[in-house]
């Protein structure tokens, strides 16, 4: 396995994925390696698709704002019937009818000195903010699954380097067993191969636990339950291969241009300024344009009065207004709101500048944890070589009688301490590269 090659993934803006083919689902039946992971928790885990649906929601918002550009129109509907009196100077004229009246009524914005713009701008930076921040939510679960894949990993090379110990302390007991029963060995011995045996037991059991638990944690990263049949490909032989590209400084200017978290900080900012312009706008007049146009048909019956009968009719009417409205005080209202927006909005541009200073120390950290880790690797790659050394040679003088098989255990023990340290230091360089990667990346 390439360690390197799965640390720096690309991703597609939220207009592509809207237009994606159907996302793939979890197949019991199929064997995983860390691509197809990868794609499956970032169709099935629930927080990428929550940042998914919210990114939607925002695009609707912004087509909602522009609404108030096109005219209004509406239709009204009165039906009916009742009994009434009019008061006359001789007695009251009492009336039944029956009313039917249609309007339909149109009004239009013609002025409102930068009111809709303002909340425009405003919603599709949130719309832009919301895309960007769904971009960085399945990078996050990408970090998420590579990790745990990885610690995964490590846990299984320990559980396979705790199974060597195990049959190399039973085979040392046994050994042992054999002397004692010659008189080639005492007691104490014995005793003490059968408490490696105890030992290197009990450190099997812990590292099952720990390849179940990691298990756990890489199917709820891959949004299926800690309990799914997940099954995966047997991990190669591991390698590191490549070298970290470019400098500190280089990878923290790269970070501060592309990270989406950062470029959805700036449309908040974006954001915050069109909220203050509306705000802004509201000490202005509004200027709108009304009309309407109604038929009304009746039937008139005057029970008495001097003009008792029935008579029925039909009413055509219309009307055209210019409406200007102008708040002319409203208590410091408005005043108070062009002051809480404005603070925010410097709130919010000391957020992006703090984001910025975050980001910076993410890259140096990170980028500097990636290099320790490597030479970590090359360290634990020398205990391996050092260790299976020593066990090779103390396992071919116990065959000749020169070490005793209680040595070749400690040897043994010694090898799988080694193996347990490169493998965590193999699964720490690929989780460092893959948070690197995470600092530093790149939407296409």
């Amino acid at each position: 396995m390439v360690l390197v090659a799965a640390a720096f993934v690309f991703f597609q803006p939220v207009g592509e994925i809207l237009a994606a083919d159907p996302l793939p689902t979890f197949d019991a039946k199929k064997t995983y390696d860390l691509g197809s992971l990868v794609e499956l928790g970032m169709a099935n885990n629930p927080k990428t698709r929550s940042a998914f649906f919210t990114a939607r929601a925002a695009g609707a918002a912004a087509r909602e704002a522009r609404a108030p550009y096109f005219p209004k129109v509406s239709a009204e509907f009165l039906g009916g019937a009742d009994k009434w009196y009019t008061p006359a100077t001789v007695a009251p004229d009492v009336f039944r009818r029956q009313q039917a009246t249609s309007v339909l009524s149109i009004e239009y914005l013609l002025l409102d000195f930068g009111r809709r713009s303002a909340d425009v701008r405003q919603a599709v930076a949130m719309f832009e903010a919301a895309g960007l921040l769904y971009d960085r939510k399945v990078q996050e679960v990408v970090f998420a699954v590579q990790s745990r894949y990885f610690a995964h990993e490590a846990a299984l090379s320990k559980a396979a380097a705790t199974a060597s110990l195990l049959e190399a302390a039973r085979t040392a007991m046994e050994t042992v067993r054999l002397e004692v029963e010659n008189g080639l060995s005492a007691k104490p011995e014995l005793l003490r191969a059968r408490r490696n045996v105890f030992d290197a037991e009990y450190e099997l059991e812990a590292a099952k636990a720990l390849t179940r638990n990691t298990l756990g944690e890489l199917c709820v990263a891959a949004g299926l339950p800690a309990n799914a049949p997940l099954k995966l490909l047997p991990a190669g032989p591991a390698e590191v291969s490549g070298g970290l590209r470019g400098d500190a400084d280089g990878l923290i200017r790269r970070a501060l241009e592309v990270r989406p978290d950062l470029a959805a900080r700036a449309e908040e900012v974006r954001a915050s300024i069109a909220a203050t312009d509306r705000a802004t706008a509201d000490f202005f007049p509004e200027v709108r344009l009304e009309g309407n146009y109604g038929y009304s048909a009746f039937q008139y019956d005057s029970e008495t009065g001097p003009k008792s009968g029935s008579n029925a009719a039909g009413i055509n009417g219309y009307g055209a207004f210019l409406n200007v409205k102008w708040d002319l005080f409203d208590g410091f209202e408005r005043v108070e709101r062009v002051r809480k927006r404005a603070d925010e909005e410097k709130a919010v541009k000391e957020n992006l500048e703090a984001a910025r200073l975050d980001t910076s120390r993410d890259v140096w950290t990170t980028y500097h944890d990636s290099l320790s880790a490597g030479r970590r690797v090359d360290f634990a790659e020398a205990f391996v070589a050092s260790a299976q050394e020593n066990f090779s040679a103390i396992e071919a003088a116990s065959r000749t009688g020169l070490s005793q098989a209680t040595e070749v255990t400690e040897a043994a023990a010694q090898l799988a301490q080694a193996r347990f340290e490169r493998a965590e230091a193999l699964a720490d360089y690929s989780t460092t590269l893959a948070r690197l990667a995470l600092a530093v990346v790149t939407v296409r």
